[in-house]
């Protein structure tokens, strides 16, 4: 695939992915039966695991927000008890791999401060 090109997944592959995830496949064997790349299929297996066949039909279909507290428990989890991403994502609900890796590059970075809401577009003008 080129670099900087996503592709999109259609209902049927994500169905019969979850359909073998339910059956209790491995990501190295989904992402064989399905010719998928290993990485899609590692996403789709934490996403079933956090929120089950739900997380995987409608992945990215949706935008969900997290509150600042779940946000600061995922990062400390991660980043100072050495958690893995895909157990945060299971003891919290998060469903986004990504959101849970930029959670904790803010944190790291920014401490709880980085974790916080920030308004976004222009400053009112005075």
């Amino acid at each position: 695939m080129a670099e900087g090109k996503r592709t999109t997944y259609n209902q049927t592959m994500r169905l019969r992915a979850v359909e073998a995830l339910e059956e209790g496949i491995s990501q190295r064997a989904l992402a064989a039966q399905l010719g998928i790349p290993a990485a899609t299929a590692r996403q789709w297996a934490r996403a079933f695991a956090a929120g089950g066949r739900d997380a995987v039909l409608n992945g990215g279909s949706t935008h969900r927000s997290y509150g600042l507290d779940t946000k600061i428990a995922c990062a400390r989890d991660r980043v100072e008890k050495g958690r893995s991403v895909r157990e945060v994502m299971i003891a919290y609900g998060v469903t986004s791999e990504s959101s849970v890796k930029m959670w904790c590059r803010k944190y790291r970075a920014d401490g709880v401060e980085g974790l916080v809401s920030k308004p976004r577009g222009r400053k009112p003008q005075a």
